[in-house]
């Protein structure tokens, strides 16, 4: 995936990090800034691999197959996490938003898994909607901020594998058009 791909999924890493700590701790924790600094670490990081290598190898293109596949993944995506939120709001159940989104997060990953391929997208997508499944059927907030923090976690760990594909010089990322 490389540079790109770890730092959208380091973002959402984030986002799921930061939600996960308010709805335990409240919007004014302290503990907000740690996942802030590990997202701008990871970014410097990030960058200095990225200007590293890509000097020095060639970097290899998506096919046109799986450049439309995960854009039609990422669509639906964004589609979903709207479906996803409106349908736990219309249930009565405002407090499931979070766990679902990650649910929708999980689900987008297994057609990327196949386009791309990459199969290690297939653990994430999976291990993304088995956490969010569970903390939908735990006590809330704690299950909740159970399926955000495996989600940041899961994206968090997608990010770093990105990089370190990136350093070996396995680059994968989409065709300029």
């Amino acid at each position: 995936m490389g540079f790109w791909g770890a730092m959208i999924m380091s973002f959402f890493g984030t986002f799921f990090a930061i939600a996960s700590i308010v709805q335990l701790e409240g919007a004014r924790s302290p503990y907000l800034v740690i996942p802030v600094v590990v997202f701008a670490a990871f970014a410097l990081y990030a960058r200095r691999v990225h200007r590293a290598v890509s000097s020095e190898r060639q970097v290899h293109q998506l096919t046109e197959r799986a450049q439309k596949v995960v854009r039609w993944a990422s669509i639906g995506e964004g589609v979903g996490i709207l479906i996803a939120i409106n349908v736990a709001n219309n249930l009565g159940h405002p407090e499931l938003k979070l766990a679902a989104v990650a649910l929708v997060v999980g689900l987008h990953f297994l057609p990327m898994a196949y386009g791309i391929p990459f199969w290690q997208f297939y653990v994430l997508g999976v291990a993304l909607i088995v956490t969010s499944i569970l903390g939908m059927y735990m006590a809330q907030p704690v299950g909740n901020a159970f399926a955000a923090l495996a989600a940041c976690v899961g994206l968090w760990a997608a990010a770093l594998l990105a990089m370190r594909r990136e350093v070996r010089g396995v680059l994968v990322v989409p065709a300029s058009s």
